[in-house]
């Protein structure tokens, strides 16, 4: 009996990738929801200082995905995400044992730093390269980490917290992290057509993988791997002049700034309403859980429909999604927050790339995506918006009124993309 053709390899890098985001983004973004308020007891730090970590810690994470979209064109994905979990994992494991404030950042920046050596840009890089006429769902798939992340992350270490207490949570964790390591040095590969493989066989028949060409599994830059042409490199003058790169940043930028100031906190914000901490968790995993379908299935859409355009209706089902949040709490309007916000939200980064890729072309994606993804360190003062909306108001619907405006906005630039 015939046996059947195996799967197109470049799935195998997506489920690498899924767990690459689900850790980098769980640990250095919605661990802060479990994190938080026993973290901010025990050392007496207001939410505002423990936020103000969690700005710089993203200020230095985009700067160090500006030099990792550099790298992962000229050394590919896999050295980068192989050190990039085991040095991250170590940062998470001393970050809560820090007694003082300085100290915290410090290792809130390490986090940040080596968390986007495996996932972020370089995860995206790994699958992009695998992948043309479904990279929407592919991508669509690898970003479903981040969101899934939220929905198992937080309440894991909420549950750790509890029974074992704040560093043996931490080592836990940080643990699962430097897993990833080995992890992606056994399955990532650079470029398919370093082992005769197309991209262009994606939903055909798989292809297995066939020894190395060369000694070095990364390709050169200014090659096109589909053609083995040249092609010509997108400079940072050239997207500069570009109104298609301003109004893309700029849209995504200010959507992440209310994403971000929102799932950061969402389980203390329900908390604060009423809620106990359980089922404030809960429903926070819930959002998060809504938003990984959402990434995949806002991903699907950008195969079928102009992705510019979906993205339009993305941000304007945030805001929608926002509006309801701010109404009196009751069981239908949580609910119409959870699903509608949640699910919305979930597209953010899971169109980004998609429309990176789309419009600057596969083998320019890292090269671009370094310059538009600088755009999301915007999403740095979502964390203190939020703060500061709590500490001076006690609490968060002025942040919610901001965020709602910086969609209706991003929602307007989009459109106007030709």
């Amino acid at each position: 009996m015939k046996s059947p053709n195996p799967p197109y390899y470049g799935w195998y890098i997506v489920v690498v990738a899924v767990l690459a985001n689900f850790m980098a983004v769980g640990s250095g973004f919605y661990a802060l929801n479990a994190f938080l308020e026993p973290v901010s007891q025990l050392r007496q730090w207001s939410r505002t200082d423990i936020n103000l970590a969690a700005t710089i810690g993203t200020f230095c994470g985009f700067a160090g995905q500006f030099v990792y979209g550099t790298l992962v064109s000229r050394i590919g994905p896999r050295i980068l995400m192989a050190l990039g979990a085991l040095a991250a994992g170590i940062s998470f494991i001393f970050l809560f044992r820090m007694a003082l404030l300085w100290q915290f950042y410090i290792f809130y920046i390490l986090l940040f730093l080596f968390n986007g050596a495996y996932g972020g840009i370089v995860a995206n890089t790994a699958v992009s390269n695998w992948f043309v006429t479904q990279r929407g769902k592919a991508l669509g798939l690898t970003t479903a980490g981040i969101s899934l992340s939220g929905a198992v992350l937080p309440f894991f270490a909420m549950i750790l917290i509890l029974k074992s207490g704040i560093q043996t949570a931490a080592l836990i964790i940080g643990l699962c992290m430097m897993l990833i390591s080995p992890i992606a040095w056994l399955v990532v590969r650079d470029w398919p057509e370093k082992y005769g493989i197309s991209p262009e066989s994606v939903g055909l028949p798989g292809v297995p993988l066939a020894p190395p060409v060369s000694g070095r599994e990364n390709t050169p830059a200014k090659i096109n791997l589909s053609t083995h042409h040249p092609y010509t490199p997108w400079t940072l003058a050239m997207l500069i002049r570009s109104d298609v790169f301003w109004k893309i940043g700029t849209a995504y930028g200010l959507m992440m700034i209310g994403v971000v100031g929102i799932m950061s906190q969402l389980k203390p914000r329900f908390s604060d309403i009423g809620f106990n901490s359980v089922d404030a968790m809960g429903m926070m995993a819930v959002t998060a859980l809504i938003g990984a379908a959402g990434k995949w299935l806002w991903g699907s859409f950008c195969d079928r429909f102009a992705a510019t355009r979906v993205a339009a209706v993305m941000a304007a089902a945030i805001a929608v999604g926002m509006f309801f949040s701010l109404w009196e709490p009751t069981v239908w309007t949580l609910v119409i927050f959870i699903v509608v916000f949640g699910f919305s939200m979930g597209g953010v980064l899971s169109t980004f790339p998609v429309i990176v890729a789309e419009r600057f072309g596969r083998e320019a994606f890292p090269e671009v995506f370094r310059f538009l993804y600088m755009f999301l360190v915007l999403q740095m003062t979502g964390y203190l918006i939020s703060g500061l909306s709590y500490d001076l108001t006690g609490s968060y619907d002025a942040a919610y009124r901001f965020y709602m405006v910086l969609d209706v906005i991003a929602c307007l630039l989009l459109i106007r993309v030709k």
